[in-house]
């Protein structure tokens, strides 16, 4: 019996094209000899079609429910108004459900078109609003910075060579640091002056419990993943 080494089925002796990945079986580059559908090209292109199938089922259910709640609100108060807001709301969540199914292994195209589609929905709100304007003086720098603040957690996890407390850690201290900005931006909208209070609260809170688990990773487990620490 030989083993495909792309696959790694079972062969009898003297088959030249595994029949599930349809490669040489002692060739890892090889490309396919014959063609034909096999079940590992089979298993993809449902996959493909899977997601296709989820994305036209969520755009029916997207612009279905937009199409309810305008006849609704058109029907009882006779005009536009509270569904303004769920409208957005819907296809903000179908075009996040866009990214997810096409863009999730490409982390810079995800988060800036999830960036965009947030940035949007704010300031369809702002101008639908009928107060004063908040998208550019607090919505904008609040959602650039928590994009910006999500995005290099996500990358310092990428780039660690050891993905344990350390990270917990770099992520509350990239928090500590969001919720002191997120208050300066509300004073200087709110009160026109910076008086922090409680984000320095959050941030003196947060740091010595980062430090604790730096100071876990770093000098007494050396660098031990998460993952075997929680045995999962």
């Amino acid at each position: 019996m030989n083993t495909c080494i792309n696959c790694g089925v079972e062969l009898e002796d003297g088959i030249t094209v595994c029949p599930l990945c349809g490669k040489s079986p002692g060739n890892k580059n090889s490309p396919e000899n014959i063609q034909g559908d096999y079940p590992s090209d089979i298993i993809t292109s449902n996959k493909k079609e899977n997601r296709k199938h989820l994305w036209e089922l969520g755009g029916i259910i997207t612009f279905s429910s937009i199409a309810v709640c305008t006849i609704v609100d058109l029907l009882i108060s006779r005009k536009l108004d509270w569904s303004l807001y769920s409208d957005v709301s819907v296809l903000a969540l179908w075009l996040t459900l866009t990214l997810i199914l096409f863009a999730k292994t490409r982390m810079f195209l995800f988060f800036s078109g999830l960036m965009i589609i947030v940035l949007l929905a704010l300031l369809a709100f702002d101008l639908i609003d009928t107060g004063p304007d908040w998208f550019f003086p607090v919505g904008l720098p609040l959602a650039i910075s928590s994009s910006f603040a999500v995005w290099l957690i996500v990358l310092l996890y990428k780039k660690a060579r050891f993905k344990g407390f350390n990270i917990i850690a770099a992520a509350l201290i990239i928090l500590a640091g969001l919720t002191i900005l997120t208050e300066l931006i509300l004073d200087n909208y709110f009160h026109g002056i910076t008086d922090l209070r409680w984000s320095l609260i959050a941030a003196v809170s947060v740091l010595p419990v980062a430090l604790i688990l730096s100071f876990y990773h770093y000098r007494l487990k050396k660098g031990k993943q998460l993952d075997s620490f929680f045995h999962v």
